[in-house]
């Protein structure tokens, strides 16, 4: 909450937690407000505009969205024209007219606060650092100055080093790693990215410093994510203890030995073909999804273009491509069963040394259940964004309508004449429609997300079930 009069903050701090909200902090100038709103984070931004100081209302308010992202409501008693025109132009959400009731403040609040949510997307560094915490296999990413940038809970309880004692830290120092070694790689995939060529790289051989001062036999398999606009270039380094790949069959090549790990580590059907163009490794649930094509794991010996159908797979020529080029290639297919058509994704990932192409992974992805899904709930789900929409407008309306309100209320409230009591009366009214309109659309945003998330549900609930009879298999 920004406000310079202390009565009048105390005034709206008492009716924010009687409405149920929390104020984190008060702020009496610009400069303050932004510093605060930095350091608590808050939900939302209740603005004065007329501030102590250099900086008003207007220029904190769009200070601190464009640093936080944070919402601001201009809280205010001035409604000139000039002020309102330059307030409207910045990224405020609202505009309440002092003195305000309890049920205007709360609904502009909670109209705020569901807009704000729409409005922003979930950001991808959230989404990776959560699937990160989810995958069993050791991961640490760095950026390209080599400070670790991410270390998820596998990678905290092989090295015993924990994220607080990493992040930012530099990579090399920590886990006593060859800096020129894997530096040198890190150039060449980062080169490599601007040709679409192979962004994987593997490196054995190494030894890394656990936090009790003992020394691992470690592999790295290094993977480069181009950086953009908002986002750095990053490293993500998959950590393969020595004893994982020592443990597994001597007639196959530590690189090979890995790769069986991290296949059969995978719910997707999962093949490597070497440059023999011949099946060397595949998971079990590509071992399940070869009988539904109706091949025969006995054939795998010859050459995949002759085993598997080219019309799905790719046949020889496009195998020799990614052997040459290093590409990566996706494309969607259907595969004709006994048992109707399968929609599938076919993703062929080239892995590289230093000599080039040594093999490709085949991912298949099968999203036939989502769909069916998809087409079960497609007419609902067009019934409800129609309605979404007629129910968006009303609301865009409603909001539009609050500010004329608001200045006509305004100026009966200065005026004593019979007549502007009567005017005042029927904008009390007009804003008690206004109000129980705004909580009608909240309570409707909350039976939309619930049917959202059952939609969201019932798709999750069938890929895991998919998933299981995999496993069954």
């Amino acid at each position: 909450m920004v406000e310079d009069s202390g009565l009048v903050a105390l005034e709206i701090r008492e009716t924010l937690e009687g409405l149920g909200y929390q104020v984190v902090g008060e702020a009496k100038t610009g400069k303050q407000a932004v510093e605060l709103a930095g350091r608590t984070q808050p939900d939302i931004v209740l603005m004065d505009i007329i501030l102590q100081g250099d900086m008003d209302g207007i220029e904190a308010a769009d200070r601190i969205y464009s640093l936080y992202n944070t919402p601001v409501i201009y809280l205010t008693s001035h409604s000139d024209d000039s002020t309102l025109k330059r307030a409207l132009k910045t990224n405020a959400f609202g505009y309440i007219l002092k003195p305000f009731n309890d049920r205007e403040l709360y609904s502009n609040i909670e109209m705020t606060l569901h807009k704000h949510r729409v409005m922003k997307n979930v950001e991808p560094e959230e989404v990776v650092d959560s699937t990160l915490n989810f995958v069993s296999d050791a991961i640490i990413s760095i950026d390209n100055d080599g400070s670790v940038t991410r270390i998820n809970p596998a990678a905290e309880a092989l090295t015993g080093w924990s994220r607080e004692e990493t992040i930012g830290r530099d990579f090399f120092s920590v886990f006593d790693l060859e800096r020129d070694k894997i530096e040198e790689v890190m150039i060449s995939l980062r080169k490599e990215s601007g040709d679409k060529k192979s962004l994987l790289s593997w490196i054995d051989g190494l030894k890394f410093l656990s936090k009790n001062g003992k020394k691992t036999d470690v592999a790295l398999n290094i993977g480069f994510v181009p950086g953009s606009k908002w986002r750095d270039d990053e490293y993500f380094i998959l950590l393969v203890p020595g004893d994982s790949i020592i443990n597994l069959s001597s007639r196959e090549s530590k690189l090979e030995k890995y790769y069986r790990l991290v296949t059969d580590a995978i719910h997707e059907p999962v093949f490597l073909i070497d440059s023999s163009m011949k099946i060397i490794i595949y998971n079990k649930a590509f071992g399940a999804f070869s009988g539904l094509m109706g091949v025969s794991q006995r054939d795998f010996d010859k050459p995949v273009y002759d085993v598997l159908p080219n019309s799905v797979f790719g046949g020889k020529y496009d195998l020799i491509e990614s052997f040459r080029t290093g590409s990566t290639f996706v494309r969607e297919r259907t595969l004709n069963t006994g048992e109707g058509n399968r929609y599938l994704t076919i993703e062929s990932i080239p892995i590289s040394d230093s000599s080039g192409v040594t093999h490709i992974a085949v991912i298949v992805t099968d999203y036939t259940f989502r769909t069916d899904m998809e087409n079960r709930t497609r007419i609902l789900s067009e019934n409800v964004e129609e309605y979404s929409r007629n129910m968006e407008e009303i609301a865009d309306l409603c909001t539009k309508i609050k500010e004329p309100l608001s200045h006509i209320r305004r100026i009966s409230e200065l005026n004593k004449s019979f007549y502007s009591r009567d005017v005042l009366k029927s904008c009390n009214e007009i804003g008690d429609i206004l109000f129980d309109i705004d909580m009608m659309w909240l309570k409707y945003e909350n039976i939309k997300k619930f049917f959202e998330y059952k939609t969201e549900s019932l798709i999750h609930n069938e890929s895991e079930k998919r998933i299981d009879r995999l496993k069954e298999t």
